[in-house]
């Protein structure tokens, strides 16, 4: 019950925050903008829709996740409502996975509404909206669940500015982890190759969740590789909370 209400109360706070009303509507706003540019598209008008639909919530959803989840514990401190919320027989560790969990709640509802409007965009294009957008919107939920959880790591010992320059940084590394193991490969200095291999196994491989690319060109998608990414996701996030919660327990109140 005590986890139930920190998620709740969470999840209220957050769908009021100007921030998140604001990345909505310029989501909303970018995806039927999609629109004015079909003079532009060269017949592909379908395709260039759908990945600027897909691209849309992924981005916004990014936005939110770091720019709110950033000030949710700093919120607490700074307001000094964490004194009184830890007064109660509330957990340290139990705060930390509300606010997880509560900000995971409120990305999903945000998807939903953002999926909503885009499926009714494409009905009212007459462009046909197969279900292999839906895998696409799935595996943004599951990346989002790493992001989450870094940007509440940082939020427990930093600024929300300095929260946020962190967890952009990550994530926009993290799309590289490719390339990172590719230079490790064919670095022909041992130190370059060292820290291109930490770095390639200590930041989350957040490549593997774009699938976007193949769902709006109708590619073969391995489902076995998304379930396994999936996966990785869960334990990466659960790691990285982990982390968290003994960090927080560690501070003074």
């Amino acid at each position: 019950m005590k986890l139930n209400a920190i998620i709740i109360n969470t999840f209220r706070e957050s769908v009021r925050d100007k921030v998140f009303i604001a990345i909505i509507i310029f989501s909303i706003i970018t995806m039927l903008g999609a629109r004015v540019i079909k003079p532009l598209t060269l017949g592909e008008e379908a395709k260039v829709i759908k990945d600027i639909g897909l691209n849309s919530i992924t981005f916004f959803s990014v936005l939110i996740a770091i720019l709110v989840g950033g000030r949710l514990v700093y919120k607490e401190i700074e307001k000094r409502t964490i004194y009184l919320i830890l007064s109660r027989p509330v957990s340290k560790t139990t705060f930390i996975i509300g606010k997880y969990l509560g900000l995971l709640l409120v990305l999903f509802d945000s998807i939903l509404i953002m999926t909503g409007v885009f499926y009714l965009f494409l009905l009212f294009l007459r462009i046909p909206a197969n279900y292999f957008l839906v895998w696409a919107i799935i595996m943004t939920f599951f990346e989002l669940a790493i992001i989450t959880a870094i940007a509440i790591f940082f939020s427990t010992f930093t600024t929300p500015i300095t929260s946020a320059i962190f967890t952009f940084a990550i994530y926009f590394i993290g799309h590289l982890t490719p390339d990172l193991k590719n230079l490790a490969r064919i670095a022909k200095s041992p130190v370059i190759t060292f820290m291109s291999d930490v770095l390639y196994y200590l930041l989350p491989n957040l490549a593997n969740f774009n699938v976007k690319a193949q769902v709006v060109h109708n590619l073969v998608i391995d489902y076995r590789v998304t379930i396994l990414t999936i996966l990785y996701g869960i334990v990466y996030s659960a790691f990285i909370m982990f982390l968290s919660c003994l960090i927080f327990r560690n501070k003074d109140f």
